[in-house]
């Protein structure tokens, strides 16, 4: 009997394997749909995926992508994988005039975790948009890099709520947490 199960089980494993490559390809075919929703979609199933094949594919997506829904959707899958190849496209990303995207690709490159992104990042720190100041902080706190938290601390007096708690935690991650403390008001 528990070999009957063990035989049903590997032939339902295989079957699983065998539909996940398959749906693999057809969400790496779908990036390039026409209908924006399919594009959508596929990106967002690469990046939960999780298969690191999928990397080449989403930089093409960012890349060539002109809907900023899907580029956002793109820049947070590509965002998981935390491929140093994903460094220079989402550079390129932090001037696009879409806020979200902006601040995707910031909060992308900080997972990453490249020391080379830190001077495209700091400038973010003083951007107009809220969102963009507190993805930023956020980003060079994930970076861990302590030289960079004398730029974060005027963050933790911002009018904004979302900026100095952003600012608090980036300023924690650096090893100041005596300041963030001070800062929550």
């Amino acid at each position: 009997m528990s070999s009957e199960y063990e035989k049903k089980s590997e032939r339902l494993r295989a079957e699983r394997v065998r539909r996940e490559e398959e749906n693999f390809w057809i969400y790496i075919k779908q990036l390039k749909d026409i209908g924006i929703s399919y594009r959508v979609r596929a990106a967002e199933a690469l990046g939960n995926y999780g298969d690191p094949r999928a990397v080449p594919y989403l930089i093409e997506c960012i890349e060539n992508e002109t809907d900023s829904g899907v580029l956002y959707v793109a820049v947070n899958s590509i965002s998981v994988f935390k491929d140093k190849r994903t460094v220079i496209p989402l550079i390129s990303l932090l001037k696009c005039d879409d806020k979200w995207v902006r601040r995707g690709a910031a909060k992308a490159l900080g997972a990453i975790g490249d020391k080379e992104c830190i001077g495209h990042i700091l400038p973010l720190l003083s951007d107009s948009n809220p969102k963009i100041r507190a993805s930023a902080a956020e980003a060079i706190g994930l970076m861990s890099y302590w030289d960079f938290v004398d730029d974060v601390i005027p963050l933790l007096n911002d009018l904004d709520a979302d900026v100095r708690m952003a600012a608090g935690k980036a300023v924690k991650m650096l090893g100041r947490g005596d300041l963030a403390d001070k800062s929550d008001r």
